[in-house]
């Protein structure tokens, strides 16, 4: 009994336990650009309070104030036609790590940095700047 109740225990330890609230992202892809949405674990609910609607799109509070040492931009404002609808009366953002590079001594050297950006955005059901399909 004991034997059973480790495997138990490490059968728990070892699954997934958000592998369902990531499903639903599986597959989606921007409405405009059609990269993907999710890649791992790249898609996440974000607090309304974060989120500020305007008749073009939506103006969304970054996650987190910065990478490393390069600042972030405060907001991420998403367009109307990116704006895809959730299943839930929650918004999402989907949003990826990316390598950028900038020019220390011009046409000599090159350093790179990260930063956050959004590849995809969904807004609860009922808000006004989603376009019907």
């Amino acid at each position: 009994m004991r034997q059973f109740l480790r495997h138990i225990a490490l059968a728990w330890l070892v699954l997934p336990g958000d592998a369902g609230a990531h499903d639903w992202y599986t597959g989606k892809t921007d409405p405009v650009l059609h990269y993907d949405c999710c890649g791992g674990k790249d898609c996440h609910p974000i607090n309304s309070n974060d989120v500020r609607m305007t008749k073009d799109g939506y103006f969304v509070r970054m996650p987190r104030p910065a990478y490393l040492n390069e600042s972030q931009e405060p907001e991420w404002f998403i367009p109307r036609e990116r704006v895809q609808t959730s299943p839930d009366d929650q918004y999402h953002i989907c949003e990826r790590l990316m390598t950028f590079y900038r020019t220390i001594i011009p046409h000599l050297k090159f350093e790179a940095y990260y930063r956050f950006r959004w590849t995809c955005f969904f807004a609860p059901p009922g808000t006004g700047s989603i376009q019907s399909d």
